[in-house]
């Protein structure tokens, strides 16, 4: 199991490291599930939103709330890409290429 890490802006500005709980196999098939409603008939809004709840749910210090306010979108899409890299295996947990 792994973890990622990004870094968010907190309230009062400042840079946060944010580290995830270990990655799964339930967070995969969590994920599985929500690439699927993905392609569903659903607003953009309500994709993106998804996509957040996902994100936040791998961390237990980090809210929907918090990814809206103090990120970029270009982070969110790097972080989310990040995510799907750990979860099907495009990343070596010891840090070999």
């Amino acid at each position: 199991m792994s973890k990622i890490t990004f870094t968010m802006k907190n309230d009062a500005g400042e840079d946060v490291l944010y580290s995830s709980k270990e990655i799964t196999t339930r967070d995969y098939r969590d994920y599985l599930v929500l690439n699927d409603s993905l392609t569903s008939d659903k607003t953009e809004v309500e994709k993106l939103d998804q996509q957040l709840g996902f994100i936040a749910s791998l961390f237990e210090n980090v809210t929907v709330e918090q990814l809206l306010e103090h990120t970029d979108f270009a982070k969110i899409i790097e972080v989310f890409t990040e995510i799907y890299a750990h979860l099907v295996g495009d990343v070596d947990p010891k840090g070999k290429k």
